[in-house]
């Protein structure tokens, strides 16, 4: 039986609700894992911890005790509302947009392969205890906070009080609404219902959004005509497509970046130069930003925009002809290194490679870096001797490289002499490069983000100029820029794309399309789009 109400409200009561009140509003309120997280907005009321409060309380008034049936569901209330703030402060830190409940949920099993990549065994486990600890703190924190401010509202005169402030923030919240709320104080509350609410509108209009998304795609096949002799302008030459993770404008254009930078990008320009290549460059704006490179080399090879992973999906369903189809008929062999793909990747088959290389088909025999499962270094040097040297027909083979994957922490060491590369066993013996960075505070990476792209560089460098690639077309670019922690805020998704040749006719067209020569990007709007390169690249050579 549930005891009567104290005669009196007396301070301890007052100062427990105070107290729980604060955790509850801390735990909605906090930006983690925004820097900085503390702020004046952490003391400004919760609008929905206030409304969760305002149900106790209305309970409390009705008669009813708080006990499991009903902390239970205000827990749960209140978990998903910190999980949803979570996405809300993770996706602009990280990625530059804003976050999307329908389409962000289905990262998940990414992200957790990802986290489970970037730390060694032991420091995972360790991670997970924490966590599990600090989850348990947290759930026990939520059930004593409500059962305080259950058993304080018992009180007639703590609902009293409670009505009366809950009258007051309303008058506020509509005097700001109104636009008559004073202009250089802060809101009255914090709020992510709005959002919330934008999210489930979203849901709602999904058959709209599902039949434009459709749309889109098969707009893009009738884009391309039915050439009849696909990229026969290339005369045969092998083509290498090389996607560089994270190798983005930032590198040319923030001043701190560049300067560390150019040594390394002006060096490999001046290796290329001397054994005969020429250079052309150019931006292309890249529909995704800091992760999710699929999007990237989708659009890049199929022609259409995939800004979300609701278009991809229609993508990879869809008949539109990817860019190996076009090799394919043109009598090439078609080939696929992805180092970084350790799952089963179904959605591959849509991208039409004759021959696929995933992390187990390369038979390396090395340790890991990082997300990394091998150095790119072994990986080019693998490819060369298993498909290029002594291969006779033309080949067209796309790279997705890894080495420069965030979190940037474990890095290889460039070994001079490729001889010794083998089976990989031999980077057991060399000490990685290590920085102290890691998920999920990347701010203090920009050092080993730009150690990882000069050492990508120094690679390719030198497997441009050591190796026989005769006539081959060379196409380099970034999948995306690296995370807003390493750009700063409001960076343009703009990525460098260099194509290499040591003939001039084949390189023509690219200076039609908007390349300038040289390394270094021509900085004048209005930039290229990725979704733009396969139309172009088939009209330049195709028949």
């Amino acid at each position: 039986m549930t005891p009567p109400p104290r005669s009196s409200l007396d301070r301890r009561a007052l100062a427990q609700f105070v107290l729980a009140w604060g955790f509850l509003n801390l735990f909605i309120n906090l930006d983690f894992p925004a820097a900085p997280m503390l702020s004046l907005k952490l003391l400004r009321p919760s609008l929905e911890v206030w409304g969760l409060l305002g149900v106790l309380c209305a309970l409390a008034w009705g008669g009813m005790a708080v006990r499991a049936r009903v902390c239970l569901p205000l827990m749960v209330l209140l978990i998903f509302g910190r999980l949803f703030r979570l996405g809300d402060v993770i996706m602009p830190v990280y990625f530059n947009r804003p976050f999307n409940l329908y389409m962000d949920i289905g990262y998940l099993p990414g992200l957790a392969h990802l986290l489970a990549n970037s730390f060694s065994l032991m420091r995972l486990a360790c991670y997970a205890a924490l966590t599990a600890v600090l989850v348990a703190a947290l759930l026990w924190a939520l059930w004593r906070s409500l059962q305080t401010a259950g058993d304080f509202f018992r009180h007639p005169a703590a609902r009293r009080g409670y009505g009366g402030l809950s009258v007051v923030l309303a008058l506020a919240l509509g005097a700001y609404q109104s636009g008559h709320y004073p202009a250089r104080l802060p809101p009255p509350v914090t709020a992510f219902t709005p959002r919330l609410a934008a999210e489930m509108a979203f849901m709602a209009n999904i058959r709209e959004i599902r039949r434009r998304g459709l749309s889109t795609v098969q707009m893009a096949a009738a884009r391309i005509p039915a050439y009849e002799a696909p990229l026969v302008g290339l005369q045969g030459c092998n083509v290498y497509l090389l996607l560089i993770e994270s190798y983005g404008q930032t590198l040319f254009k923030k001043p701190a970046h560049w300067q560390a930078f150019a040594p390394s990008i002006r060096r490999f320009a001046a290796n290329l130069t001397r054994e005969g290549y020429m250079v052309y460059s150019r931006y292309l704006r890249s529909p995704t930003f800091g992760g999710a490179s699929w999007l990237a080399f989708g659009t890049l090879e199929s022609g259409v925009w995939l800004p979300d992973q609701l278009r991809y999906a229609y993508l990879v369903a869809s008949r539109v002809p990817p860019l190996a189809a076009y090799f394919a008929r043109a009598g090439y062999r078609t080939l696929s290194i992805m180092p970084g793909t350790t799952m089963p990747w179904p959605e591959g088959r849509y991208f039409g490679y004759q021959r696929e290389y995933h992390a187990r088909d390369l038979d390396y025999r090395g340790p890991a870096f990082g997300f990394a499962p091998m150095p790119d270094q072994f990986v080019l040097d693998r490819i060369f001797r298993r498909e290029i040297a002594g291969h006779k027909g033309p080949l067209f083979i796309r790279y997705v490289l890894v080495s420069t994957h965030a979190p940037f922490h474990r890095q290889p060491v460039y070994l001079p002499d490729w001889e010794l590369i083998g089976d990989g066993s031999v980077f057991h013996q060399l000490e990685p490069v290590v920085f102290p960075n890691n998920w999920p505070d990347l701010t203090e990476a920009t050092e080993a983000y730009l150690t990882a792209i000069k050492y990508e560089l120094t690679v390719l460098g030198h497997y441009l100029t050591r190796f026989a690639h005769d006539d081959a077309l060379i196409i380099i670019l970034g999948d995306h820029q690296p995370n807003a922690h390493i750009t700063g805020p409001d960076a343009p998704s703009l990525v460098p794309m260099h194509v290499i040749s040591r003939q001039p006719e084949v390189l023509e067209p690219f200076r039609q399309m908007g390349f300038s020569p040289g390394i270094v990007p021509a900085d004048a709007p209005p930039f290229g789009s990725m979704q733009d390169f396969l139309p172009d690249f088939l009209a330049a050579f195709s028949r």
